[in-house]
C-alpha cells in the first residue's frame, strides 16, 4: 500500500522563508522536487484563487511546472452555507464555487473538492460524494477520491445510487442517506508520524511503519541546507496544505479534536486505500431487524411473571436494562470495528427499554401503592431532616450593605422564624388542605397560632375548632382524629362552615407538650383514596413530630438567649448614661436617630437591629474616663480633650475580647471620624468608614446640638439641620446629610 506524506506549512516554515503568503515559484520548486523523488500524486489542500498581480511570471511558473509534473490534483470548495441550503438532487450538491485562477486550474492532472459535513453535535463526519456549480455542469469528488482514482488509474464512468453508493468500475463506495461517504476517522496520534531530522536508524524505521508521515514545508525546501532527500517521497501519495498551530484556517472538529482539513483529507484517502469505508445498514433493514427482535424479546420478557419484593423487582429491571443496552451497544461497536458496518442502534435501544419498562410496570402493579407509599414516606423523612439538621445561614441579617461583616450572622443573629418551612412537605405527602402549627405561650400557658400554609380560606373556623382541641391535647397529650367535624359531639355546636375533617398531633418533647400541629380536610388521591385521615398518615406524622418538636424547641430557646444579649448590652448603655445626668439617655436618642435614617436608607430588620445595638453602646469608652473631666463646667484643657477623645479607643479595646460583642466595633471605634478624613481614631475617609459609624456620626452630632449640657442649652433642631447642613463632605457623609434633614424637615413642619 502507498504512503501517504503530508507538507505541512507551519510556523516555523514563516519564521524561516518569509512572511506567508509565498510566491508561487516556491510550490512549483516543491513540484519539481517531488516530480524527481517519483512521488506518485500531489494534491494541493490550498488554493491559489487569485492572480500574483506582482509577479505574473509566478503563475505561470507554477502552472508549467503542475503541467510537467502530469500528476497534480487542484482542489475547488463551496461554502457550507450554500450547500446545507439545498437538498441533494441525484446525490448531487449545487452550489457557488471558489476555484483556482484558470491558467493554474488547466494544469491540473484532476480536481477534487473540500468540503465536510458536520453532524448536529458539530463534528465533522461526513464528505458529500459530489458538488457542482450552480447548472450542475462542472461535478468534483472529494480531494481524496480524486488522489485515489489518479493513483489506480480509474477512468471508468461513475454510476451513482443516491443515498446509496457510488460504483467506479470494480470499486464500490457506501454512501449515507444524504449521499455523503462517512469518514472512518483513525487515531491522528497513532497512526502520523511526524517527521524530525534524526540519525536514530531505527526510530526512523518505526516512524516509516506508520501509514502517514508529516513533514514540514522547510523539509522539502531548497533554502533548507539539510533538506530531506527527495527520494524519501518515492511513490508517496503527497499532500500539501496549512498545518499552522493555532490557526484556524481550515480547522476541523473531529472525534479526536480540532484538526486540519489536510488531515481529514489524509484520513479520507487512507480509508480508500485500505477499504475501511463504513457502511450504514439502510432503515428498511434496520426496521425489519428491530421488528424481529422485539417480538422475540416480548415472548420471553411477558411469559416471565417474576414476584418479589417492588426494590428486587426494580434493580432487577434495571440490572437487566444495562445488560441488554451493553450488549447492544458491545454488538454494535464489533460490526463497526470488525465489519465497518455502522447500524444505528438507537431504534434497538429504545425497543428494548420500552419492553422493559412495560415488563416492569406489569409486575409492579400489584404492588404499586404500596411500593409508593413507602417512597413517600422515605422522602418526607428525609426533607424533614435536612430542614431540622441543616446548618443554613439565617437570613435575619442580609448584610448586603454592610459588606464584609460576616461574622454578624454569628454574632446576633437567630432564627428568623419558627420551623414553618416543616408544615409543606408534610401538607404535600399527607394530602391535606391546611395545615397549622400553635406554639405553647409560657406566660399565657395557651396554645398561640404560629404559622400555618394554605389556611386562608378556613382560618375563622380553623381557629375556633382550635380553641377547643388544643384543650384536649393539653389535657391527654393524645392525638385528635376527627373524620366528620359537623357530627362530633362537642364540635357540631360550633359555627362551622369550611373544616371537614381534621388531625392534631401534640408536640412532645422532655415530656412537656409544647404545641400541637394541625392537618385539615383530607383530599382524595391515587396514594391515599380516602376522605378521611389513615392509620398510616397518622403513624408518618407522629414519627416526625419528635424532630418538629426539637426543632420548635430549639427556637424558643436561641430566642430567649437572643433577648438576653440585646437586653444585656441595652443596660450596658443605660449604665453608662447614669453617670451623667445631662447626657441621661443620650445613647437611646442616638439609637433612634440611626435607626430612623437605616429606614430611610432601606435597611433590612437584622442590619437595622445591628446599627440600633452599635449606636447604644457607642460611647461605652467613657467608661474608662473620670466623671470629673466628664462633667467638668468649664473649658477642658488640651490634655483633658486628649484623654475624652481616647474614649473611641478605650471603648474597641472593651469590644476586642468580646466574641459576641466585637462586631460591634466599627460603630464604636469610629463615629468620631470625618468624611474629609480630619476625624479620629484612624483619620479615616470618604467610604473607608464604615457605614454604620457614618450614621453614628451624623446622629450622635445632632443629639449633642440640641440636647442640654454643662456648659450650655441645646439649640432648635432648625438652627441644627442648618449646622449639619454646613458639615456635609467635610464633617459628614453628604448622602446621609441629604436623607436625614430632609425627612426631618417633614417632621419639623407637621
Amino acid at each position: 500500500m502507498p504512503k501517504i506524506a503530508l507538507i505541512g506549512i507551519t510556523d516555523e516554515d514563516m519564521k524561516l522563508l518569509g512572511r506567508w503568503p509565498w510566491p508561487r515559484s516556491r510550490y512549483a520548486e516543491t513540484l519539481d522536487y517531488l516530480k524527481e523523488g517519483g512521488a506518485s500524486v500531489v494534491a494541493f489542500d490550498m488554493f491559489f484563487d487569485m492572480p500574483d498581480v506582482e509577479n505574473p511570471k509566478n503563475d505561470k511558473i507554477l502552472s508549467d511546472s503542475a503541467k510537467d509534473a502530469g500528476m497534480v490534483i487542484f482542489p475547488v470548495w463551496s461554502p457550507t452555507s450554500n450547500l446545507f441550503g439545498v437538498r441533494p438532487v441525484d446525490g448531487l450538491y449545487k452550489g457557488r464555487l471558489n476555484e483556482n485562477i484558470e491558467i493554474i486550474a488547466e494544469a491540473a492532472e484532476g480536481i477534487g473538492h473540500l468540503n465536510v459535513f458536520y453532524d448536529n453535535d458539530g463534528v465533522a463526519r461526513r464528505t458529500p460524494i459530489q458538488i457542482a456549480d450552480s447548472d450542475g455542469r462542472r461535478r468534483f469528488v472529494p480531494l481524496s477520491l480524486a488522489i485515489f482514482l489518479k493513483l489506480k488509474g480509474i477512468n471508468r464512468e461513475m454510476v451513482l445510487y443516491p443515498g446509496h453508493s457510488l460504483k467506479i468500475g470494480d470499486f464500490n463506495i457506501p454512501l449515507d442517506s444524504k449521499s455523503c461517504i462517512p469518514v472512518n476517522y483513525i487515531n491522528f496520534e497513532k497512526q502520523v508520524h511526524i517527521h524530525q531530522s534524526t540519525n536514530i536508524k531505527w526510530l526512523e524505521k518505526i516512524g516509516q511503519e506508520k501509514p502517514i508521515t508529516l513533514y514540514s514545508f522547510s523539509d522539502v525546501s531548497p533554502r533548507n541546507e539539510n533538506r530531506i532527500p527527495a527520494a524519501k517521497f518515492k511513490d508517496k501519495l503527497v499532500l500539501i496544505g496549512i498545518a499552522t498551530p493555532g490557526s484556524e484556517q481550515d480547522v476541523h472538529v473531529t472525534p479526536f479534536g480540532r484538526k486540519f482539513g489536510i488531515f481529514i483529507q489524509a484520513n479520507l484517502l487512507y480509508n480508500f486505500l485500505t477499504g475501511r469505508l463504513i457502511t450504514i445498514s439502510r432503515p428498511v433493514y434496520t426496521i425489519s431487524i428491530v421488528t424481529a427482535f422485539s417480538i422475540i424479546f416480548s415472548i420471553l420478557t411477558f411469559r416471565s411473571h417474576i414476584r418479589g419484593s417492588a426494590y428486587l423487582l426494580l434493580s432487577g429491571g434495571i440490572l437487566l436494562l444495562f445488560i441488554v443496552l451493553a450488549i447492544i451497544t458491545f454488538t454494535g461497536l464489533i460490526l463497526f470495528q470488525r465489519l465497518n458496518l455502522m447500524i444505528d442502534m438507537v431504534p434497538f435501544i429504545a425497543m428494548s427499554s420500552m419492553l422493559i419498562v412495560t415488563c416492569l410496570v406489569v409486575n409492579l402493579s400489584s404492588a404499586t401503592r404500596e411500593s409508593v407509599m413507602r417512597n413517600l414516606e422515605l422522602n418526607l423523612l428525609l426533607e424533614v431532616g435536612e430542614i431540622t439538621t441543616a446548618k443554613r445561614g439565617s437570613d435575619h441579617y442580609s448584610l448586603d450593605v454592610f459588606q464584609d461583616d460576616v461574622r454578624i450572622t454569628s454574632a446576633l443573629a437567630i432564627p428568623s422564624k419558627p420551623p414553618v418551612e416543616l408544615l409543606e412537605p408534610i401538607k404535600r405527602i399527607t394530602h391535606c388542605e391546611a395545615t397549622a402549627l400553635y406554639i405553647l405561650d409560657d406566660e399565657t400557658k395557651d396554645y398561640a397560632y404560629t404559622a400555618s400554609t394554605d389556611l386562608d380560606r378556613i382560618k375563622v373556623d380553623s381557629q375556633r375548632i382550635a380553641g377547643v382541641v388544643n384543650k384536649w391535647i393539653q389535657s391527654d397529650a393524645k392525638p385528635v382524629w376527627i373524620d366528620n367535624v359537623s357530627r362530633h359531639p362537642d364540635l357540631s355546636l360550633i359555627e362551622n362552615n369550611s373544616v371537614r375533617s381534621i388531625l392534631a398531633v401534640p408536640l412532645i418533647t422532655k415530656k412537656r407538650t409544647i404545641g400541637t400541629l394541625y392537618f385539615y380536610n383530607k383530599h382524595v388521591s391515587k396514594i391515599s383514596p380516602f376522605p378521611e385521615f389513615t392509620s398510616e398518615e397518622l403513624r408518618l406524622i407522629s414519627s416526625l413530630t419528635h424532630q418538629i418538636s426539637v426543632a420548635v424547641e430549639n427556637h424558643k430557646l436561641y430566642t430567649d438567649i437572643h433577648n438576653i444579649f440585646l437586653d444585656y448590652i441595652k443596660s450596658i448603655a443605660a449604665a453608662l448614661d447614669a453617670r451623667d445626668e445631662y447626657t441621661h439617655g443620650h445613647s437611646k436618642r442616638v439609637a433612634e436617630i440611626s435607626v430612623g435614617i437605616g429606614k430611610e436608607l432601606g435597611l433590612s430588620e437584622g442590619e437595622l437591629e445591628f446599627l440600633e445595638l452599635s449606636a447604644i453602646i457607642h460611647d461605652i469608652g467613657k467608661i474608662g474616663i473620670s466623671e470629673s473631666i466628664l462633667n467638668k463646667p468649664e473649658q477642658l484643657t488640651d490634655e483633658e480633650f486628649n484623654i475624652i477623645q481616647s474614649h473611641v479607643v478605650k471603648g474597641s479595646k472593651i469590644l476586642e475580647p468580646m466574641s459576641r460583642l466585637r462586631a460591634l466595633m466599627p460603630g464604636v471605634r469610629n463615629h468620631h471620624e470625618r468624611y474629609d478624613g480630619k476625624g479620629y481614631p484612624d483619620g479615616l475617609k470618604g467610604d473607608e468608614i464604615h457605614l454604620v459609624a457614618r450614621i453614628i456620626s451624623l446622629a450622635d452630632t445632632y443629639d449633642a446640638i440640641v440636647s442640654n449640657r454643662i456648659y450650655r442649652k441645646g439649640m432648635l433642631a432648625e438652627v441644627a439641620l442648618k449646622e449639619i447642613k454646613k458639615g456635609a463632605g467635610t464633617q459628614f457623609d453628604p448622602k446621609l446629610v441629604m436623607i436625614f434633614t430632609d425627612s426631618m424637615e417633614k417632621i419639623l413642619k407637621q
